[in-house]
């Protein structure tokens, strides 16, 4: 099997599963967080951030665009290795860079905020959801790329 191939499966799945990450807290998790009362909330958020710092979570959430881009790389010459690279880059731009400059550190200020519950959520909720919506569209767009360039 090609090297291409085997970059190109191994970035699809890594991008699928970090992109049904972010399709999850914005279908799902937030949507139901939403409905609970303010100390609910930042507790619950609190929780979660603390937990998902583990290789299990964050590994697919920040390796997908090696592989992807490397399989670019390898297939320059081909409109598919442009579309490789083309999902490498819109993930990492569009979910990594968006979640180490915005997401972690409203986590962080969330983690640290000693206001009330109705302040630190009120500072933390609308803008994370945005920026969570930027790394799942972000995270589709990615995934419609590399499907194109398996198909092509």
């Amino acid at each position: 099997m090609e090297l291409t191939n085997v970059l190109a499966g191994i970035g699809l799945v890594l991008l699928a599963l970090g992109g049904g990450t972010f399709w999850s807290f914005s279908t799902g998790v937030m949507p139901g967080l939403a409905r609970t009362d303010d100390p609910t909330f930042v507790t619950s958020m609190r929780a979660i951030n603390r937990t998902v710092v583990n290789p299990l979570f964050l590994l697919p959430i920040l390796l997908p665009p090696i592989p992807l881009v490397w399989a670019g790389l390898l297939d320059l010459e081909d409109p598919r290795g442009w579309l490789l690279a083309a999902a490498g880059i819109v993930y990492f731009f569009g979910a990594i860079v968006v979640t180490a400059a915005g997401n972690v550190p409203l986590n962080n200020a969330l983690d640290s905020s000693t206001s009330s519950g109705e302040v630190t959520r009120a500072a933390f909720e609308r803008r994370w959801n945005v920026l969570n919506g930027v790394r799942s569209a972000s995270s589709v767009v990615a995934i419609a790329l590399a499907v194109w360039a398996l198909l092509v």
